[in-house]
């Protein structure tokens, strides 16, 4: 039966793809925790979020690919350090799946987390006049809303949770479709500050729906209890009124808030969390032990999806952390999956992404801001987890690099609100 609804599926989103291919772009942004919903074909594994990709390429090759190469072509030829990051970015890549020695395993994380989202990005930039920048964010808003009210509801009724994936004891947090209330975290964060894209929008019905999405990321993010989350947030927020000409607040904030984390209650609360941070610490060491332990370690890492079985296992008590997959810090994270070149990519990348969006800030502050603050959003909270090493995750930070880049390269300009030095 499954299989019948989802070949019944695949055939309407095919024919929405070759019909109407921006909604189905859409449609597959607004579904991609759809990831999650996994089967076989034969003897391969596969998910619906790939199925869903699959079209998408196929048509795009078909209908659109011919028009496009060059569209792409002449990006890459006028953003060159861009394009050669992205290639190191890509190759080292690569490199990763043969550095581990389960090739074959680490072959399918490679597709899931490099290759198809690095392709999505490129039929992104080929076709951002017919899929703007605003369309995509408004599909990732809208992606947020079963999550949050399934997260919701958990909360209210204490059921409808999924499998937890090491079976912990959950305090309460919410997990919404998702294995841990941190994956929850990790997806709603940075779009709460993506949607202030379309706060000077006069489009008041996409408005309404969007604020509506917003307040109930920000209380599904609460019921996560994820403290990297709030931190972060926190950030994105000072970042976001900085750029928005509210200097004096900012500093304010910034110094109320530390006050206040020195108080006693709070003081109690960030303590609480204690061993989790510690837990982080110790991830980090066995991480720098590894990479320095020999210069092939250092340069080419552990290989893809390798850590827990080459970093963490020769140290590994289940009854001191449980087992984990990546070292939780997102320049760890990819030094140990695809080597220090590949890191030092992916930091060059980065790098640029908040250059474009600083760029595009100075003619169009109010979204610029919000640009700004979605990707120091994920760096601070990448400080202390692992924002890119999942499906919906490394599509979604691919997704607001096409956003970034497709607004620097607008002509016209969107609305914008100044705001008075205060």
């Amino acid at each position: 039966m499954l299989m019948i609804l989802l070949g019944l599926y695949l055939v309407a989103f095919t024919f929405l793809s070759v019909k109407y291919f921006r909604l189905a772009v859409q449609l597959f942004i607004i579904t991609l925790p759809s990831y999650l919903i996994r089967f076989s074909i034969g003897p391969l594994p596969s998910t619906l979020l790939e199925l869903e990709f699959g079209v998408i390429v196929l048509v795009w090759l078909v209908r659109y690919a011919k028009n496009d190469l060059p569209v792409i072509q002449t990006f890459f030829k006028q953003n060159r350090v861009f394009a050669a990051a992205l290639g190191v970015f890509f190759i080292t890549s690569v490199a990763g799946i043969f550095v581990s020695d389960m090739w074959f395993y680490s072959l399918g994380q490679w597709r899931a987390y490099f290759l198809e989202p690095l392709v999505f990005f490129i039929i992104l930039i080929g076709r951002r006049k017919e899929i703007s920048a605003k369309h995509l964010v408004f599909a990732l808003i809208l992606s947020t809303i079963s999550i949050n009210c399934l997260g919701i509801i958990q909360k209210i009724t204490g059921a409808w949770y999924p499998p937890s994936l090491w079976d912990d004891e959950l305090f309460g947090r919410v997990t919404s479709f998702f294995t841990s209330p941190n994956a929850v975290a990790l997806y709603l964060a940075p779009l709460v500050a993506l949607a202030g894209i379309f706060w000077a929008d006069q489009n008041n019905s996409r408005k309404k729906i969007i604020l509506l999405a917003t307040g109930l990321s920000i209380v599904t993010l609460i019921l996560t209890k994820s403290l990297g989350a709030w931190l972060a947030l926190f950030a994105g927020g000072l970042i976001f009124l900085f750029f928005i000409g509210y200097k004096k607040s900012t500093l304010m904030a910034l110094v109320f808030a530390l006050v206040v984390g020195s108080l006693p209650p709070i003081s109690s609360l960030l303590l609480a969390k204690e061993k989790s941070g510690s837990n982080r610490l110790t991830l980090w060491s066995y991480s720098w032990n590894y990479l320095s332990a020999s210069p092939k370690n250092f340069v080419f890492g552990a290989g893809i999806r390798q850590f827990f079985r080459k970093v963490q296992k020769p140290f590994y008590t289940p009854q001191e952390i449980e087992r984990l997959i990546y070292p939780h810090n997102v320049f760890l994270n990819f030094w140990t999956e695809i080597g220090l070149f590949g890191m030092i990519g992916f930091i060059i990348i980065f790098i640029l992404l908040f250059n474009k969006a600083k760029e595009f800030y100075q003619t169009n502050r109010l979204p610029g801001a919000s640009l700004l603050a979605a990707l120091v959003i994920f760096l601070v909270h990448g400080l202390v987890d692992v924002p890119y090493f999942k499906n919906d995750l490394a599509f979604l930070f691919w997704i607001l690099a096409a956003i970034i880049w497709s607004l620097s390269l607008r002509t016209t300009k969107l609305p914008i609100i100044e705001h008075e030095q205060k």
